[in-house]
């Protein structure tokens, strides 16, 4: 039977602190897709399971020598992180700010202090962790789902995850998943199999209805990963198979790319979809350089603008050059709407409208697809909208995707006026702020957001210490993983993480940190005596 390497924790794990640090680890596994108030206790019920570890078995130097701190990289590594953002305190302003920002990032100490250093059962804490995680994220998927469907108004799409962050809660969905599809491929059981088919399912499902682009991307990736350690990176006896499946996942990904940048594409209107005049005869205005479509039709051509105000104001109390409901420029929404329905911007076009689009447009809804499509499908559509807004020189505010830009842009204004130590741990929303206005930025006050960029948020609230010393966290994290028996588990997570930290700032919410800490604690601690025992097949 093959082997893998099985750490011995340092020390002896009494029974009574097992089972106080194996409550813990599972309270905190079924809180994380659920609540944050749960999450708290889960952390509250871990450092109580720490403290009944030193009660029982002495200090944490008690049988650990020098070898055991030197081997500890991760803990040292998140303690002089932590350290430095305290220290940032000394040149912030906002003294209250900057302590609820350390008091937000403390699980990101607190589950690395603990379960690196705590005297606990390593196998028989993560298999509990493996399990709890996969009944917890299931459970929360079916709650997600049954939640929605209750609902007899369609939802938004972030309005389909009710607990935490549609995006956290897909970070999770795709660590989960790809976790058991590594254990899958590895062991072939058949729980592993039923465990991975209802976590697709379901996981699937939920990210599909939230429209979590991030969950989309982290789960192929994730897979790819898992093939790539257990065809070219491990020892399966069935690499050729995995390397087939991996140029066939390479193949569908180039399609895929490929197909989304063809649909990205600015695409101009045609001289054939330009015509001249109404059949009132006003003349149509057409802007020929602007290449927003909606629903394939050029939204900026054939507009008589007298027409549409006239016919419109005849069959609307609300006046064409008013707000709609969602506070939008009603005759904006009303030219996209007619154009997602083919209908040219005149008399014609307005009359040819229902009772019940009439409410729609009034209500603010721009696009027929609004009601046609439904999560990813719909999100699809508004990537497109986004894109080719900007590119015709539209506000991006509330566009997620586009306005991410100015985001960038003002982080990097903050860096280049504080390249040393940065702005300090509280200062990062008064320096946003300011930052927006010095460089006159198109965004709308509500959409003045931070960077959504882990790593550039600890580079300008910490200055290049502070992203040197995040670095370090992730680098250490890897090196403790070396031999453990579930380092696929623990590589899988490592990638989540670091991808999720280029597109949101994912240690700045509890969720997204205790999520973080938590795993880094989990599977950072690096053992000293390692022994060999049989393959586990659970």
């Amino acid at each position: 039977m093959a082997e893998t390497r099985r750490y011995e924790s340092a020390g002896t794990t009494n029974p009574l602190v097992q089972r106080a640090y194996d409550a813990a680890l599972v309270l905190t596994v079924i809180a994380l897709p659920f609540s944050n108030f749960l999450m708290s206790q889960g952390a509250f019920f871990m450092l109580l399971a720490w403290t009944l570890d030193r009660w029982k078995n002495g200090p944490i130097f008690r049988n650990r020598g020098w070898k055991f701190w030197q081997s500890q990289l991760t803990f040292w590594a998140v303690l002089a992180l932590f350290s430095w953002l305290l220290m940032g305190q000394l040149w912030t302003t906002d003294l209250s700010n900057g302590w609820n920002a350390l008091r937000i990032q403390l699980p990101l100490l607190a589950f690395p202090l603990v379960l690196i250093t705590g005297r606990w059962n390593f196998e028989h804490g993560v298999r509990l962790v493996r399990s709890a995680l996969a009944i917890s994220i299931i459970a929360a998927c079916i709650a997600v789902l049954w939640t929605g469907y209750q609902h007899d108004d369609p939802l938004h799409a972030r309005e389909w995850s009710p607990f935490i962050s549609h995006i956290r809660f897909s970070l999770m969905i795709a660590l989960t998943w790809a976790w058991w599809f590594w254990r899958f491929i590895r062991n072939r059981s058949t729980s592993a199999a039923w465990t991975w088919a209802a976590l697709t399912v379901f996981g699937g499902w939920v990210i599909w209805k939230t429209a979590a682009i991030t969950g989309l991307l982290m789960i192929p990736i994730a897979g790819a990963f898992v093939l790539w350690m257990e065809g070219l990176g491990g020892p399966s006896p069935q690499i050729p198979k995995v390397r087939a499946s991996l140029k066939v996942i390479g193949i569908l990904a180039v399609i895929s790319m490929g197909i989304g940048a063809w649909n990205l594409r600015p695409t101009p209107p045609a001289d054939f979809e330009m015509l001249h005049a109404t059949d009132l005869g006003e003349t149509y205005q057409h802007f020929p350089t602007r290449c927003l479509r909606e629903n394939g039709t050029p939204v900026w051509v054939n507009i008589a603008w007298g027409e549409m105000e006239s016919s419109w104001d005849a069959i609307s109390a609300i006046p064409f050059r008013g707000p709609d409901g969602r506070n939008q420029e009603l005759k904006m929404t009303l030219i996209r709407f007619l154009a997602s329905k083919g209908l040219t911007k005149d008399a014609a076009g307005v009359h040819s409208l229902k009772a019940a689009e009439i409410q729609l447009v009034e209500s603010g809804i721009p696009s027929i697809l609004e009601l046609q499509h439904h999560g990813l499908r719909r999100r699809w559509d508004i990537v497109q909208f986004e894109i080719a807004n900007w590119l015709d020189g539209g506000d991006p505010s509330g566009h997620s995707l586009v306005q991410r830009f100015a985001f960038l842009n003002a982080a990097f204004h903050i860096y280049h006026a504080h390249p040393v130590f940065g702005v300090g741990t509280g200062d990062l929303n008064r320096e946003f702020a300011a930052a927006y206005e010095a460089i006159d930025s198109p965004l709308q006050l509500p959409f003045r957001l931070r960077a959504h960029n882990q790593y550039l948020t600890y580079l300008i609230s910490g200055g290049p210490i502070a992203l040197v010393l995040w670095l370090a966290v992730l680098i250490a994290f890897y090196s403790s993983t070396t031999a453990i028996p579930e380092r696929g588990a623990a590589l899988l997570f490592l990638l989540i993480l670091c991808l999720s930290c280029l597109s949101e700032d994912t240690l700045e919410t509890q969720a997204g940190v205790t999520f973080a800490g938590f795993f880094i604690g989990l599977f950072g601690r690096r053992m000293q005596r390692k022994i060999p025992s049989p393959r586990a097949s659970d």
